[in-house]
């Protein structure tokens, strides 16, 4: 997905997020800003994540990367 198609989500009212393990575990999502990503929460293990990131995308206005 390009940063045109992101912004256009974003735009339209729906939340990007991805998971994302450098430095720690954490969730991060799209600002739709050019691209730009930022930390929604940091967690102690990947499946603790893992379970947190399913929950998420239980939501239909939250799509995953």
């Amino acid at each position: 997905m390009g940063i045109d198609d992101q912004n256009k989500l974003v735009n339209a009212g729906f939340q990007i997020i991805r998971k994302d393990d450098y430095p720690s575990p954490r969730i991060k999502f799209c600002t739709g800003r050019n691209g730009s990503w930022k930390t929604y929460k940091k967690f102690e293990t990947k499946a603790e994540r893992d379970r947190a990131f399913a929950l998420l995308l239980k939501d239909e206005k939250i799509i995953s990367d």
